[in-house]
Protein backbone atom coordinates (compact mmCIF):
# COMPACT_ATOMS: atom_id res chain seq x y z
CA UNK A 1 0.00 0.00 0.00
CA UNK A 2 1.52 3.04 -1.26
CA UNK A 3 2.41 6.13 1.68
CA UNK A 4 0.40 9.53 1.03
CA UNK A 5 0.79 12.73 2.25
CA UNK A 6 -1.97 14.73 3.62
CA UNK A 7 -1.76 18.28 5.03
CA UNK A 8 -3.92 18.65 7.95
CA UNK A 9 -4.54 22.17 9.94
CA UNK A 10 -5.99 20.78 13.74
CA UNK A 11 -5.89 23.88 16.00
CA UNK A 12 -5.01 26.06 12.64
CA UNK A 13 -1.84 24.63 13.02
CA UNK A 14 0.07 23.46 10.00
CA UNK A 15 1.32 19.53 10.38
CA UNK A 16 2.04 16.92 7.72
CA UNK A 17 0.74 13.34 8.68
CA UNK A 18 2.03 10.73 6.43
CA UNK A 19 -0.18 7.35 7.02
CA UNK A 20 -1.43 4.95 4.31
CA UNK A 21 -3.02 5.72 1.71
CA UNK A 22 -7.03 4.94 2.28
CA UNK A 23 -9.54 4.72 -1.05
CA UNK A 24 -11.64 6.41 0.52
CA UNK A 25 -9.99 9.92 1.16
CA UNK A 26 -9.85 10.01 -2.92
CA UNK A 27 -13.84 9.99 -3.18
CA UNK A 28 -14.70 12.31 -0.21
CA UNK A 29 -17.41 14.92 -0.96
CA UNK A 30 -15.18 17.36 0.91
CA UNK A 31 -11.47 16.99 -0.95
CA UNK A 32 -12.27 20.42 -2.82
CA UNK A 33 -13.33 22.39 0.02
CA UNK A 34 -11.12 24.56 2.18
CA UNK A 35 -9.64 23.10 5.62
CA UNK A 36 -10.34 25.69 7.17
CA UNK A 37 -13.92 24.61 7.06
CA UNK A 38 -13.61 21.25 8.63
CA UNK A 39 -10.61 22.54 11.04
CA UNK A 40 -11.66 25.80 13.26
CA UNK A 41 -8.93 28.82 14.35
CA UNK A 42 -7.57 28.31 17.98
CA UNK A 43 -9.54 31.42 18.77
CA UNK A 44 -12.96 30.77 17.14
CA UNK A 45 -16.19 31.31 19.17
CA UNK A 46 -18.62 29.19 19.87
CA UNK A 47 -21.10 30.43 17.48
CA UNK A 48 -18.33 30.70 14.99
CA UNK A 49 -17.59 27.12 15.09
CA UNK A 50 -21.22 25.96 15.76
CA UNK A 51 -22.18 27.56 11.98
CA UNK A 52 -18.71 26.39 10.73
CA UNK A 53 -19.21 22.57 11.91
CA UNK A 54 -23.08 22.54 10.82
CA UNK A 55 -21.47 23.84 7.09
CA UNK A 56 -18.92 20.98 7.15
CA UNK A 57 -21.16 18.34 8.53
CA UNK A 58 -23.86 18.79 5.41
CA UNK A 59 -21.02 18.24 3.42
CA UNK A 60 -20.66 15.40 4.99
CA UNK A 61 -24.06 14.34 4.91
CA UNK A 62 -23.97 14.21 1.17
CA UNK A 63 -20.80 12.52 1.58
CA UNK A 64 -20.28 8.86 -0.38
CA UNK A 65 -17.43 7.80 2.34
CA UNK A 66 -19.20 9.30 4.77
CA UNK A 67 -18.97 5.91 7.09
CA UNK A 68 -15.28 4.50 6.88
CA UNK A 69 -14.01 8.18 7.30
CA UNK A 70 -16.15 8.84 10.81
CA UNK A 71 -15.30 4.83 11.27
CA UNK A 72 -11.32 6.47 10.98
CA UNK A 73 -11.76 9.08 12.73
CA UNK A 74 -13.36 7.25 16.03
CA UNK A 75 -10.50 4.55 15.76
CA UNK A 76 -7.45 6.61 14.80
CA UNK A 77 -8.69 8.57 17.57
CA UNK A 78 -8.78 12.33 15.05
CA UNK A 79 -8.77 15.12 18.15
CA UNK A 80 -9.10 17.64 15.66
CA UNK A 81 -11.45 18.65 13.40
CA UNK A 82 -15.09 17.41 11.32
CA UNK A 83 -14.64 13.63 10.23
CA UNK A 84 -17.25 12.05 8.94
CA UNK A 85 -20.27 14.09 9.79
CA UNK A 86 -18.60 14.30 13.69
CA UNK A 87 -17.09 16.87 15.49
CA UNK A 88 -14.05 17.05 18.37
CA UNK A 89 -16.80 17.16 20.91
CA UNK A 90 -18.94 13.95 19.71
CA UNK A 91 -16.16 11.94 18.69
CA UNK A 92 -14.69 12.98 22.50
CA UNK A 93 -18.09 12.30 24.06
CA UNK A 94 -18.37 8.72 22.03
CA UNK A 95 -15.08 7.53 23.30
CA UNK A 96 -16.34 8.86 26.81
CA UNK A 97 -19.25 6.78 26.69
CA UNK A 98 -17.77 3.84 24.84
CA UNK A 99 -15.28 4.03 27.62
CA UNK A 100 -18.18 3.72 30.96
CA UNK A 101 -19.35 0.57 29.28
CA UNK A 102 -16.69 -1.79 30.35
CA UNK A 103 -16.83 -0.69 33.80
CA UNK A 104 -20.69 -1.13 33.87
CA UNK A 105 -19.93 -4.17 32.71
CA UNK A 106 -17.43 -5.41 35.19
CA UNK A 107 -19.97 -3.84 37.70
CA UNK A 108 -22.47 -6.25 36.47
CA UNK A 109 -20.73 -9.36 37.14
CA UNK A 110 -19.23 -8.45 40.43
CA UNK A 111 -23.25 -8.00 41.42
CA UNK A 112 -23.97 -11.22 40.13
CA UNK A 113 -21.32 -13.07 41.11
CA UNK A 114 -21.62 -11.83 45.35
Amino acid sequence: MPIRQRSTRPGGRRLIVVEPFLEWHEQAACGDEPSELFYGPERESQHERLVREGRAVAICDRCPVRTPCQKHALKRPEPYGVWGGTTESSRSAARRSSAEVPSRRRLAAVDQSS
